[in-house]
């Protein structure tokens, strides 16, 4: 795990102190790489890299980067490829300078060109430079565990694993991207190629990207889920299956030189990586878990100490205080140059400090888990009404339009009110991770210079282009629930949870891996028939069976808590206080929102509407985001 970043001047533009500008982007990105750092330059041909090292894989400085290969070829590398050992094999080498997985991979590179991604199993974003050619290849892993982040402009390709890295550079000027600002507002989070600023993009997971000597660029997928025929597997093939690839993902991603620890909430998926774990290692588990000062409700520490005791892992606890929390929730805007308003933030921030105070640096997760094997409870409502949304759709639009109106005037919030609204317009049912302002809320507090501006924008725009990602792939005989799980595989994992995971473990200079990403594990779920994911009214219920005969049973079907926080209890006050403070001059400020738009929204937070925590900790974030990286 690393910090990469670098520049390529393909229009011979002038560019003042390069070698200073590389070492401040390298700064920037301490905290992802205290180990070390590195930086090489070709004048000639004005290609720059910069490396922060996190040293997980051979430790010693043979495996530093940015690593040449004997050809002149250059890679800066984040992340780690799991089967770099077996690939040695395949590069056709017999002497390699170091033992590290960054070599592996270059080399492989010299022998199969960009086909070599298809051998790695891994998270990863890198940046080679070829000398031959002259151009960069770049790429990003399957799940999209690792970031990348770029730019073209004034005649010089920039990119970087943070944000904040390329705002150093002085070409690079923070203007608010307001098609990303406004997808925003429905999803807490940005999906690619958006980052809230204009002119910086994110890689899609699973993607290639080159960049040729005379600026020239193209990007195009390596990778896709698969679907075969499922006819052929009884539930038992099924359940076997799914034991056995997951409990190899985990084995793979123990592949480390320094010692491995897990999260551990003592919900369902954390505590199957615990008990593989467990059962690979031929050491003791470090294990984490956190807890919350006097608050039982958010509470599940009991669980991780059962899971514990059960594994004999060494356990550690983080109880954090009211306090901790008022002075964390400041700093969010600070780690999340890239905005992701999410409270769940908080307890990973500090279980990640935990973790490292205690010499942990790599931890595996459960991330990744509920999208593919269909986790949520509130799948089951769609699942519901899915058959009369199908039913609706068939009728003439002007009478879906008349009971849409009619819907929105009682409340189209509810399930039957989304389902009218959303039939009426034509659009899919299911948004996955649209779990924040519906459209016709934006349009109440939004300016009205920036409606009229945006009046063409649709946050479906986004629903629509997964869609059309899976429409090329869908298994025969498609179900609802397929479509849900790949668009929480497609959107929700790479864009929510294995992004907060990144930010947040990076933060603290601890390298998180999720086995449930594997591409292994992602293809098996994703496959699964409907009928095992959800079996009378059991999320996972496929993944639950398989384990048990290594979790027990309050373990695998108790009520799912995961990962909450007591933001109201503890942070309510300061954040609405702040806002209302605030509101005025940030509207006045953005030109982006109506200030009596916006009083009424806090006036229905006050008064408890059903979103009212989110909403207003989106609220709090947005003005935060803009203060520390709009100024």
């Amino acid at each position: 795990m690393c910090g990469i970043n670098g520049f390529f001047n393909y229009s011979n533009q002038n560019i003042i102190d390069a070698d200073a500008l590389i070492q401040k982007m390298n700064r920037c990105l301490t905290h992802r790489g205290p180990d070390g750092t590195g930086i090489w330059k070709y004048e000639k041909d004005r290609i720059y890299l910069g490396h922060q090292r996190l040293s997980i894989i051979d430790l010693s400085t043979e495996a530093a980067q940015p690593m040449l290969s004997d050809s002149g070829n250059v890679i800066v590398f984040n992340g780690e490829i799991y089967n770099y050992k077996e690939l040695r094999k395949h590069t056709g080498r017999n002497h390699f300078k170091s033992k590290s997985d960054t070599e592996v991979l270059l080399y492989l590179y010299e022998k199969y060109g960009t086909n070599c991604l298809q051998l790695l199993d891994g998270m990863f974003a890198f940046a080679l430079w070829d000398n031959a050619r002259k151009e960069l290849f770049i790429a990003r892993d399957r799940a999209g565990e690792k970031p990348f982040y770029y730019s073209l402009q004034n005649g010089i390709f920039s990119f970087s694993s943070e944000i904040k890295s390329l705002l150093e550079l002085p070409w690079m000027k923070p203007h608010l991207d307001e098609t990303a600002f406004y997808h925003f507002l429905t999803f807490n989070q940005l999906a690619p190629p958006f980052t809230m600023f204009k002119g910086i993009e994110k890689l899609p997971p699973a993607s290639i990207m080159t960049v040729k000597s005379n600026g020239t660029f193209d990007i195009t997928p390596y990778w896709e889920v698969s679907y075969e025929n499922r006819k052929t597997k009884t539930e038992e093939n099924w359940e076997i299956e799914t034991y056995q690839v997951f409990e190899q993902s985990v084995k793979s991603r123990m592949v480390s030189d320094v010692p491995v620890g897990a999260f551990l909430s003592g919900g369902v998926d954390s505590s199957a990586v615990v008990a593989h774990m467990s059962r690979i290692s031929p050491y003791k588990i470090k294990t984490y878990s956190i807890g919350f000062e006097n608050q039982p409700a958010y509470d599940e520490l009991e669980y991780a100490r059962k899971i514990s005791a059960m594994f004999n892992t060494e356990h550690f606890e983080k109880t954090v205080t009211a306090q901790e929390i008022a002075d964390f929730v400041p700093r969010m805007a600070d780690i999340f140059d890239e905005p992701l308003a999410d409270p769940t933030c908080i307890p990973i921030y500090f279980i990640s400090q935990k973790a490292r105070s205690e010499g942990t640096i790599v931890v595996l997760t459960g991330d990744g888990s509920d999208e593919i094997y269909a986790g949520y409870r509130n799948y089951l409502r769609y699942l519901k009404f899915y058959p009369a949304y199908h039913r609706y759709m068939k009728l003439p639009g002007f009478i879906k339009r008349i009971a849409a109106h009619i819907s929105q005037l009682k409340d189209e919030t509810s399930p039957v009110g989304e389902m009218l609204s959303r039939a009426a317009l034509n659009q899919e049912f299911f948004w996955g991770s649209a779990r924040s302002f519906k459209e016709s809320a934006k349009k109440k507090f939004l300016s009205k210079n920036f409606r009229e501006r945006s009046h063409s924008l649709s946050s479906y725009q986004l629903i629509q282009m997964y869609r059309s990602m899976y429409e090329k792939v869908k298994p025969v005989n498609a179900t609802d629930l397929d479509w849900m799980c790949y668009l929480g595989f497609k959107m929700n994992d790479p864009n929510r949870y294995l992004t907060r995971a990144d930010k947040l473990g990076m933060a603290n200079s601890v390298e998180t891996r999720a086995p449930f990403m594997s591409h292994h594990v992602v293809n098996h779920a994703l496959n699964i028939p409907a009928q095992l994911k959800m079996k009378n009214g059991e999320p996972k219920y496929i993944l639950k069976k398989s384990l048990e005969k290594i979790l027990p049973h309050e373990i695998l079907y108790r009520k799912k808590m995961g990962f909450s926080v007591p933001l109201r209890e503890w942070a309510g006050g300061y954040m609405s206080d702040y806002v209302e403070q605030n509101l005025k001059s940030f509207a006045s400020d953005t030109g982006l929102f109506d200030a009596n738009g916006l009083t009424e929204l806090i006036r229905q937070i006050k008064a408890g509407s059903k979103s009212n925590v989110n909403d207003l900790f989106t609220l709090y974030f947005l003005m935060a985001w803009f203060r520390r990286w709009l100024k």
